[in-house]
């Protein structure tokens, strides 16, 4: 994987590439491919339950017609699919032994790449609602942190959200032991 991207410290390594489930963008390309069909089911229940109004004579060829307006719909149902994937495959997370690293697609050329050092987080929860999130281990994960503007990360849709919060908690507590070790404080 390349990570030239992330501006990684020399000795900084990725432990966890974190994305959303892969059910998420497969709901929305099953949306899509009804969507696709559409356009038949309609003028079909047209015929069947209204058929005087497909009598309205339109001058030329209407099949030409409904095939143009067709290929017009498929292409936007294509690019709905494109922008779809773009934000799926590229909304990430990336922890390190040092931070936690947030790439958010906003748009399709718009993206934001956020740094969150593991000594600023406060608290790591994660949800996981409903039969199918648990059945397939998906939910949200939202890290709060402590700084002034009390800002929180979250990335929905998270898969197996349990061991990702044990990763982060566990290099958190790695952190903290580190800096315990440095300034000599006893724990107690």
């Amino acid at each position: 994987m390349n990570y030239e991207i992330l501006n990684l410290e020399p000795d900084e390594h990725v432990i966890l590439e974190v994305r959303k489930h892969w059910i998420v963008f497969a709901g929305h390309a099953v949306g899509l491919l009804f969507a696709a069909f559409l356009p038949f089911i309609i003028l079909t229940l047209f015929k069947i339950f209204l058929p005087s109004l497909i009598i309205i004579k339109i001058p030329g060829n209407t099949s030409a017609l409904f095939l143009f307006f067709y290929c017009l719909w498929l292409l936007a149902l294509w690019i709905s699919f494109f922008f779809d994937w773009t934000k799926y495959y590229l909304d990430v997370w990336y922890v390190t032994e040092k931070r936690i690293i947030i790439v958010d697609q906003k748009k399709i050329f718009d993206r934001g790449i956020s740094n969150l050092r593991f000594d600023k987080i406060q608290d790591v929860t994660i949800e996981v609602e409903g039969f199918i999130p648990t059945l397939l281990n998906f939910g949200n994960i939202k890290v709060q942190t402590a700084s002034e503007d009390n800002f929180d990360f979250l990335l929905t849709n998270v898969r197996n959200p349990e061991q990702v919060r044990k990763i982060i908690f566990s290099q958190h507590n790695e952190i903290g032991d580190k800096f315990v070790r440095t300034v000599g404080v006893r724990k107690e």
